[in-house]
């Protein structure tokens, strides 16, 4: 029974850490193609240290779940210190280049102006987002975007091209 539960424990574990490191790798090298976002802005801005430190946990816990006291020990020690090593990768990855980059995880929205609201979905809506880039704060980006909250934690945006409609469930917002 327990060494059965133990198999899949490890097999869970594993598959987690694998999860994760896909995750940041999907998340800073494709993210800016997907609409999804956070409607915590806070959030938002915290997510990809968090991001950044689950990959590296990962990596290194793949590295760990790879000794085995079967193994020569001179093996073990040299997995220990090189899933230190290895896991370092994640860090310097962000803190090396993606932290410097004007890419979704860098903005700070400044503004944000709902335009227009459906009157048939409430959760559907127009808005003005104005942000800034962290690190050059002179280059300000004003998107227009069609907002639909999913939950009260994710939204979708898509960049919308406002164009004049007779017939509209949309309302202005006052």
């Amino acid at each position: 029974m327990f060494p059965k539960f133990y198999r899949i424990l490890i097999q869970t574990i594993k598959f987690l850490c694998l999860a994760f490191i896909v995750w940041f790798c999907v998340y800073f090298l494709f993210g800016e193609r997907f609409s999804i976002s956070f409607s915590d802005r806070v959030f938002a801005s915290w997510f990809a240290q968090i991001l950044v430190f689950l990959a590296a946990a990962s990596l290194y816990g793949l590295f760990i779940l790879a000794i085995k006291s079967s193994r020569k020990k001179w093996v073990n020690i040299l997995l220990f210190l090189g899933g230190f090593i290895f896991s370092l990768t994640p860090f310097l990855a962000y803190h090396g280049y993606f932290q410097y980059q004007c890419n979704f995880w860098n903005q700070e929205i400044k503004n944000k102006k709902t335009l227009y609201i459906n009157k048939l979905n409430q959760p559907e809506s127009v808005k003005v987002i104005e942000s800034v880039c962290k690190v050059d704060e002179s280059e300000i980006k004003t998107d227009t975007v069609f907002s639909k909250q999913i939950t009260q934690f994710f939204e979708l945006n898509d960049d919308v091209k406002i164009q004049k409609a007779e017939k509209s469930d949309w309302t202005i917002k006052k």
